[in-house]
């Protein structure tokens, strides 16, 4: 497994996580102020909302799709590598109980 990769992949998460719990609440509260004090109108923001909110489906799903992906092709590499570490586990203990049973 690539250490470097997992770690990026690790903060990713932490900053995704980060995004999804701060940018509603600025959002919301910017808008409430805005539209409170006819900086802009309620139209106005609901289109910056659903803008800013498709933008980040788009980008966390593109995000999404390639960390599968990788996690994907991990869990194949390891599986086939533990598959083979069973088979000759297998093999010598095959050999270790034919020996027992020669002497």
């Amino acid at each position: 497994m690539d250490l470097d990769r997992n770690n990026k992949i690790a903060k990713q998460v932490e900053r995704w996580d980060l995004y999804a719990r701060l940018t509603p609440t600025a959002f919301l509260v910017t808008a409430m102020l805005m539209v409170i004090f006819n900086i802009a109108s309620q139209k106005t923001v609901i289109i910056v909302g659903l803008t800013g909110f498709a933008f980040t489906a788009v980008v966390w799903w593109w995000w999404a799709i390639f960390t599968i992906k990788y996690l994907v092709v991990t869990l194949n590499n390891a599986s086939k590598n533990l598959s083979e570490v069973t088979k000759e586990i297998k093999i010598v203990t095959d050999e270790v109980q034919d020996l027992k049973n020669g002497e």
